[in-house]
């Protein structure tokens, strides 16, 4: 590398060359103020003395990933065990049951009930037509169970309708299964032994192996294989029918029931066999049309839109969309025609009989046994299938397990009748020597053809052994008809696992990983500074970022690296900084000028989702579009799809875990539209206490909840994940770049940017996740001023959110399948209990004042309420430091009360009664925040600080309501704040602000740093540029530029060495204002400037001018009035409901018109007789179970999200591999030095290039490429897309 390069640029001082026009004093003065530069930063950065050899290292341990903990590799590493036996004992219980569920069917029965009835043993033997009933049942449990699924998901979802034929070919097809499948329970397998019968189950894949042919022909691969791979799928179809065969050769045993009863001296007789071609036909037909279920997992994918094939699509699509509605009309067609079927088998006039009934309703528990078991072992093992496929633990515990079963539940079933038979006559009511000859099985040849027909069947279900599904996936993508089959459970299990479709495999990756990475991604980091200039210079905050990003980079391995030499361009909205970081991505830092673009973060969003999704996609699009234009609009759908953008905050903290686990929703769910995860405030002090265990319930609880019952309502700014197709689609962006145009619209736009954008992706029908496995860590507000201003944000946009969603409730339950009507009314309720909330919190503290100080009600009520009236009526006119002084003073009244308030409840619960509601309540409220705990054991601690949450409830549910509402007009931040000061409002000059004044001082005062020095810096550099400028102008030198232009934002940048030419300047006429270049002039950066290109100059112009423009009209809309207007409706509106709420319960309470009395045997508290009588108020009992039933679906939702947290982090865990070195973080910078001529330690000449093709092609090179991979001066890449990203992801 060249020297000169090598040395860092902003050390070196601008040079400028003589000349004759220009008075040399300038110059002088420029040298001067140099070396005065240079001075201030050698004072400011001393060079450390030889001997100064010991230094300071920071104690922060790195954050790491739940996932990563060695407990949870334990844990995984057991369940594969637990899954595997658990899952294996399901499928043998299930076979054991059903064999002998079938055997009890037989005539043979009968004989048996009428021996044990004559002889001295007393079993009971059921009739063979009431165990028929039993197991008829066992068999629609799982119709059952999918008819109410769906009739759920039809009426609480947006499910389109089918076309009728669709309907109609469904009902149809399952029709028969249904018959094929009576005719294998109540005809084939009463016919054939209970082991016989076990195995022939092995032959029902006669349809899916006769399909596989055909898709073999379709598959494209080498001519060899797929001539292998056919001969072995006409192999296996073979065997599958070779059963129908074997069933018409005569005297073959195998099909007949075989026994071998006491005194037959080891021979065995044939009790029931298939001897007629009817009953043959039956069984042949049994095994057929049951194979017909699995048709749609082994057919082809189809796009055509005609002919036979047409209407074949047509019935894929329906089903794949409309699945939920399909399946009420197939399970009731399923259910119809069993009945039928069955009673068409079973003798018909002993169904209706009376005798029948009485014995079915007279079971006991050893006649149903087998049943129970049936049902039981067929719901674990589906549930554990599910999990064990979800978990990626698919091969050894579901494919393996599913092996084994038939030929452990045959040798075992074998065992047990030929050794302990005593066991099943006792526990199921059956006997071996009447029903099954183990001893015959052990020299029957039939057991090796057996073997070939679950062998096949395996053959045909290969796909199991190559799962390809993503992580906690969908149940509707791992299989494909919903639930289990109650008798074919193994053979279900398997050729109902879901395929994968070799021309759309694991579609959401085909744009982020190499074929050898899993979990591959492209990374690109997009900084934005809001208002980085102040005097046309960058700020100190950008001035501190380009000091320790070198320190940031290096603090996460082993030893420092540097980072590379950045370039800097000259944009119009201010200036953009380009790194190449040491992994080979990119970090674009925009650093926004607020003369030039609007501010704040709302605005700071726009401007990258439409630079990354509306300019970057495009541009690639359009670059493709060149070599591959006919699937141009498929292939950039699933880009976008595919494409997410991480929104942070610069204060959070999190790990690249937590970032795949956002992304695993995103990936389970394409209609997820925003995924965020669990945000834990930190800092110090009592106010960020309170707000962790504020964050944890409000995760535990509230999130879970929204998640589990319907969409998630707010993905935090701080650290969500979006998906680049859903923020693109209609009347998302489109509206959430709108301004404010009326006073309630400022409240949802500019408040809550966060949550406007939420429901902008709700009401456009996608779905909004909650990982409470990610986890992020921001700072929280340490002071009370900074706290309340925050919510003073929060509470009004959640409550003008939320009402936009209720207002809009029909519209959006027709939109949005994931939300519902119960999920609307659920947020009405928690809506209503926020509006009514400061009046319940004042009803409390009435209630125990006159427990504990035994006043009237009456007052009681005046001294609960007086406080709070004060405090509104201060809110209203007094200025905003007066209202923050006195909230402070009533918060901390307000935990004076609320010792009150405990001591009141401690007072009712021992001369009342312990279980008066309201201490039940509170016992209720206690454990469940402490189960929350326990369920969430890293982060336990958060329950500590209850106590001081409890004691601050009227703060946070009465001052902080309050004070948000009284300050709806004022739209300020309130937090992170620029320290400019600003003019006060007029309402500072009331009385009570001179009242309070001593207290505004001593409260604001903070010691404040002396930024002498730093002003003088500032007044330095605007001089150096200002002399500068001087010096273009007058003496008509000019800077040297690559390109000159007339537009002043398209303006390039200075070179770090101007050089002044006069001849050039009078010809290229540029006009220097020193606005666009000045803070490179002077910038704390080591880079280069350059100029960008014209492409990427002109859509920033444009945007700027379109949407973000300071100076537009549409900013200059003074809603002053209209604010204050609207805080005067919503103050009167809060305080005339909470005023009747409370009137209300006064004079419930006063007058006691609906007071009940209940009678509880309770002996210490009760009369004479135990009973001791309870009277409560009806409105205030009715209230409390309010509260009640809400913490309780709060409760059921925390638990139903803790079992799907658990699962995806168990899921992402990954096993230590000893045959692989795992990277760490000495790889990381062993792989940069070994690369370094090719990566890290690349020429700028050749950064330039890959930043100039990042601009000009999009994100087709999101990952920077390989410099060979460019060529200079061309339009289009002469490299592969896979290959120009085939680079494996960091670790680290």
């Amino acid at each position: 590398m060249d020297e000169k390069m090598s040395k860092p640029n902003s050390d070196a001082a601008p040079m400028a060359t003589e000349d004759s026009d220009v008075p040399t004093t300038d110059y002088d003065s420029d040298i001067e103020i140099e070396e005065s530069l240079k001075t201030q930063q050698k004072k400011q950065n001393p060079k450390p003395k030889y001997w100064d050899r010991f230094g300071l290292k920071g104690n922060d341990e790195e954050r790491q990933d739940v996932h990563t903990y060695s407990s949870f590799q334990l844990i995984k590493l057991g369940l594969y065990a637990v899954l595997f036996l658990l899952f294996l004992a399901s499928l043998v219980t299930q076979k054991l049951s059903l064999a002998i569920a079938s055997s009890k069917l037989t005539t043979d029965f009968k004989q048996d009930k009428k021996t044990a009835s004559n002889s001295s043993d007393h079993r009971h033997v059921s009739d063979p037509a009431v165990h028929g009933l039993l197991l008829f049942t066992a068999m629609c449990v799982p119709y059952v169970l999918t008819f109410s699924s769906s009739c759920w998901k039809v009426y609480f979802g947006n499910l389109k309708r089918p076309s009728i034929s669709s309907v109609i070919v469904c009902a149809v097809l399952a029709a028969l299964q249904s018959i094929g499948l009576c005719l294998l329970v109540f005809h084939l397998l009463p016919n054939v032994g209970p082991i016989q019968g076990l195995l022939v189950l092995g032959a029902t894949g006669i349809i899916p192996s006769f399909l596989k042919l055909h898709l073999t022909l379709n598959k494209t691969c080498e001519i060899r294989a797929k001539i292998t791979e056919f001969a072995v799928d006409l192999l296996s179809l073979s065997l599958q029918l070779s059963i129908t065969a074997l069933i018409f050769v005569p005297n073959v045993t195998f099909f007949c029931r075989v026994s071998s009863p006491p005194g037959s001296n080891g021979g065995y007789y044939v009790t029931k066999c298939l001897t007629n071609t009817v009953s043959r036909i039956k069984a042949i037909l049994a095994l057929l049309l049951t194979s017909l279920t699995w048709w749609e997992n082994f057919l082809e994918k189809l796009i055509e839109k005609k002919s036979l094939k047409g209407r074949i699509s047509n019935i894929q699509s329906d089903l794949n969309e409309n699945r939920a509605f399909i399946n009420i009309f197939v399970s009731m067609c399923k259910f119809v025609t069993s009945f039928i079927t069955v009673f068409i088998i079973e003798d018909s006039s002993q169904i209706f009989e009376q005798h029948i009934w009485q014995e079915f309703a007279n079971q006991k528990v050893q006649d149903i046994l087998d049943i129970i078991l049936l049902i039981l072992s067929s719901i674990a093992a589906y549930f554990i299938a599910c999990t064990s496929c979800k978990l990626q633990m698919q091969i050894f515990s579901f494919s393996i397990p599913c092996l084994l079963s038939t030929p452990i539940a045959a040798i075992l079933f074998a065992l047990i009748c030929s050794r302990s038979g005593e066991i099943l006559k006792d526990s199921f009511y059956f006997d071996c020597d009447i029903s099954c000859d183990a001893q015959y099985l052990k020299s029957n040849y039939c057991l090796v053809v057996a073997l070939l027909w679950t062998l096949s069947l395996y053959w045909t279900a290969k796909h199991i052994w190559f799962p390809e599904q993503e992580r906690i996936a969908k149940v509707e993508r791992l299989f494909v008809n919903p639930l289990y089959c109650g008798i074919l459970l193994e053979q279900d299990l398997v050729l109902n696992r879901k395929r994968c479709y070799n021309e759309k495999m694991d579609k959401d990756q085909s744009f982020r990983k190499p074929e050898e990475e899993n979990d591959y991604y492209r990374f690109e980091v997009h900084i934005l500074f809001d208002d980085a200039f102040k005097n046309g210079i960058l700020n100190e905050y950008v001035t501190m970022f380009a000091k320790v990003i070198d320190e940031a980079t290096s603090s996460l391995n082993s030893e420092p690296i540097k980072m590379m030499d950045p370039f800097l361009f000259c944009t119009c909205y201010g200036g953009q900084i380009v790194y190449k970081m040491p992994g080979g991505n990119f970090m674009f830092i925009h650093l926004k000028d607020k003369t030039k673009i609007r501010r704040k973060k709302r605005w700071s969003q726009v401007m990258y989702m439409y630079y990354l999704l509306g300019h970057r996609l495009q541009v690639e699009k359009e670059s493709f579009a060149q070599d591959k234009p006919a699937k141009i609009d498929d292939l950039f759908k699933s880009k976008a799809e595919n494409t997410f953008i991480l929104a942070l905050d610069g204060d959070v903290d999190f790990t690249p875990g937590a970032v795949r686990i956002l992304i695993d929703r995103m990936k389970k769910n394409k209609d997820v539209g925003a995924a965020c995860g669990r945000i834990h405030p930190i800092g110090n002090g009592p106010i960020v206490w309170y707000q962790k265990f504020e964050y944890a319930i409000a995760h535990w609880l509230q999130k879970a909840t929204e998640h589990v019952l319907g969409c998630v309502l707010c993905s935090p700014g701080c650290f969500s994940l979006f998906r680049g197709s859903a923020l693109m689609d209609y009347n998302v962006m489109k509206k959430y770049v709108q301004v404010p145009s009326d006073a309630s619209e400022v409240l949802m736009y500019d408040l809550g940017e966060d949550r406007w954008l939420c429901t902008l992706l709700l009401q456009q029908g996608y779905r909004v996740d909650y990982a409470a496995g990610a986890d992020a860590y921001t700072y929280a507000p340490e002071g009370f001023d900074e706290f309340f201003n925050q919510r003073k944000r929060w509470g009004p946009s959640t409550l003008a959110n939320i009402l936009a969603l209720l207002q809009e409730g029909d519209k959006i339950v027709d939109v949005n399948p994931n939300i519902s009507w119960l999920y609307i009314i659920y947020l009405g309720s928690l809506m209503v209990s926020t509006i009514i909330g400061p009046a319940t919190i004042l009803m409390l503290i009435a209630g125990a004042l006159v427990t504990v100080f035994d006043v009237s009600i009456v007052n009681g009520y005046i001294a609960s309420v007086i406080p709070g009236v004060l405090f509104f009526v201060i809110c209203l006119v007094c200025s905003t430091k007066v209202q923050l002084i006195v909230a402070q003073v009533l918060s901390g009244f307000y935990v004076i009360i609320m010792m009150v308030v405990m001591v009141g409840l401690l007072i009712t619960a021992l001369t009342q009664s312990p279980y008066h509601p309201s201490v039940i309540f509170l016992l209720g409220l206690v454990i469940i925040f402490v189960v929350a705990a326990v369920l969430h054991p890293r982060e336990w601690v958060n329950i500590l600080y209850g106590f001081l949450y409890f004691v601050s409830i009227p703060s946070g549910f009465l001052v902080q309501v309050i004070y948000s509402l009284c300050n709806l007009n004022d739209v300020s931040w309130g937090t992170r704040e620029s320290s400019t000061p600003k003019l006060e409002d007029k309402k500072e000059s009331d009385p009570l602000s001179k009242i309070f004044s001593p207290f505004t001082k001593l409260t604001n005062f903070s010691p404040t740093k002396d930024d002498s020095e730093k002003e003088k810096l500032y007044k330095l550099l605007e001089k150096a540029v200002d002399n500068r400028c001087a010096k273009c102008q007058i003496g008509g030198g000019s800077i040297k530029q690559n390109v000159v232009t007339n537009d002043e934002a398209d303006q390039p940048c200075p070179d770090k060495n101007p050089q002044i030419d006069n001849s050039k300047s009078k010809a290229n006429g540029v006009k220097n204002n020193g606005s666009s270049w000045k803070w490179i002039e002077n910038n704390p950066f080591r880079g280069e400037a350059v100029k960008m290109d014209k492409k990427e100059s002109k859509f920033w112009r444009q945007l700027v001018k379109q949407y973000l423009d300071p100076n537009d009209e549409s900013m200059k809309n003074d809603l002053t009035e209209k604010l204050r207007e609207l805080r005067n409706n919503v103050c009167s509106g809060m305080a005339l409901l909470n005023i009747l709420w409370i009137v209300v319960n006064f004079m419930f309470q006063f007058r006691s018109p609906t007071v009940v009395t209940f009678q509880l045997p309770i002996k210490d508290y009760g009369d004479e007789n135990g009973i001791y009588e309870m009277k409560i108020e009806m409105l205030g009992l009715l209230f409390i179970i309010f509260f009640l039933v809400l913490l309780l679906i709060q409760f059921c939702g925390m638990i139903m999200h803790r079992w799907g947290t658990f699962i995806h982090l168990v899921a992402i865990t990954e096993l230590p591999n000893p045959f692989r070195r795992k990277n760490n973080a000495a790889d990381f910078v062993g792989m940069i030095n070994k690369h370094g001529n090719d990566e890290h330690e690349m020429t700028n000449a050749e950064t330039l290039k890959q930043i100039e093709s990042l601009q000009r092609f999009g994100t087709r090179f999101a990952r920077a490429p390989h410099n060979n991979d460019i060529v200079a001066g061309t339009d289009n890449p002469d490299q592969d897309y896979n290959q120009a990203n085939s680079r494996p992801r960091l670790r680290k």
